[in-house]
């Protein structure tokens, strides 16, 4: 019999190997987020805000004013609100995260199998890893956001060298028009634009 038959060493480290990919799976601390959701979640506020006083301020001036229609009102605005809130953006060594306002959803970037674009006006790429994770980005918060696009990147890397996403074509894309962004900025800043 050899060394390891016997022992247990093998179920061992299969435990070992599971705890490690249950951990992988949660992720560590947030290392990039998206910086301007505070902005847009404040004006998704306002928004909501400034319809819900309209509305008030019309129904009042015109007499109308009553519990229903304040109800109305409010329920407008809370759609409005529901509508216009950000999704917002967080990723981590090995992980990106989207949290809507119903659900959150997280993608292991080192074991990316697809990225794809979805849409022409509103940009978004969409991501599947091994685990059945699936998260949509929107390609502006990527733009807007260059270290939340590096750790994207290095996931999706560690994939491709893995042999796990062997489609990076939407990725170049995608770093090609970050690089032009910030070719802009830092020409911008410069003065020379």
């Amino acid at each position: 019999m050899g060394r390891g038959e016997c022992s247990g060493a093998e179920p061992r480290l299969r435990a070992r190997l599971r705890v490690r990919i249950r951990a992988r799976r949660q992720g560590g601390p947030a290392v990039a987020c998206d910086r301007a959701w505070a902005g847009r979640l404040w004006s998704a506020y306002g928004a909501a805000a400034a319809v819900l006083a309209v509305a008030l301020v019309t129904d009042a001036w015109n007499g109308r004013l009553s519990v229903p229609r304040l109800a109305v009102c409010g329920a407008l605005a809370l759609v409005l609100f529901a509508i216009l809130l950000p999704a917002r953006t967080t990723a981590g060594d090995g992980w990106l995260d989207v949290r809507g306002l119903l659900r959150r959803r997280r993608v292991h970037t080192d074991h990316l199998v697809s990225a794809r674009f979805l849409g022409e006006i509103d940009r978004r790429v969409v991501l599947r890893d091994a685990f059945g994770g699936r998260a949509s980005v929107e390609v502006r918060v990527l733009v807007a956001n260059p270290f939340l696009w590096h750790e994207l990147d290095r996931g999706a890397r560690r994939a491709h060298a893995a042999g796990l996403l062997p489609d990076r074509c939407a990725l170049r894309e995608l770093a090609e028009s970050i690089d032009a962004a910030g070719a802009r900025e830092l020409l911008t800043s410069a003065g020379m634009r």
